[in-house]
């Protein structure tokens, strides 16, 4: 499944670059109650208690960022387990900059295993929509609210 979009936000490119490779900062966005801990600069690993449908829970999830192109291009996988279910995702967000603002095009590949596999797809797909829109959402509103 894949969900992508994009936006702009008065930034300069490097220090959106820098926004997205922060682990705190990009989980920080999800609005689930979630727990993030890095252990160096590409690897991190934390919980997210979230939903699906009728299905809900605590998910342990391990992240890796991999195919940075410095200021240009964050890739993060994400491998998350829970409640029989599991998930693995690719976020890859391409930065490009004009005149002190910076355009985020992102892109959201997820794939479902175990009970969450089964729901309907028009389920599935309203969730993750919401919840992977709302991720880049608050990370606009993050990245506008922080001095540059």
């Amino acid at each position: 499944m894949i969900v992508e979009g994009s936006f702009q936000v008065r930034r300069d490119r490097e220090s959106v670059f820098a926004f997205f490779t922060d682990a705190r900062e990009l989980i920080g966005c999800l609005d689930d109650p979630h727990t993030v801990e890095v252990a160096d600069r590409t690897h991190f690993s934390g919980t997210v208690t979230t939903g699906v449908a009728f299905i809900r829970g605590t998910f342990r999830f391990s992240g890796e960022y991999r195919g940075l192109e410095r200021p240009s291009r964050v890739v993060a996988a994400i491998h998350g387990a829970g409640l029989g279910s599991g998930l693995d995702a690719t976020l890859a967000t391409g930065l490009d900059e004009s005149n002190g603002v910076t355009t985020v095009r992102w892109t959201a590949d997820l794939a479902f295993s175990g009970p969450l596999a089964t729901v309907g797809d028009r389920i599935v797909r309203s969730t993750v929509d919401k919840k992977t829109m709302g991720l880049f959402d608050r990370a606009r509103q993050r990245l506008e609210a922080s001095p540059p």
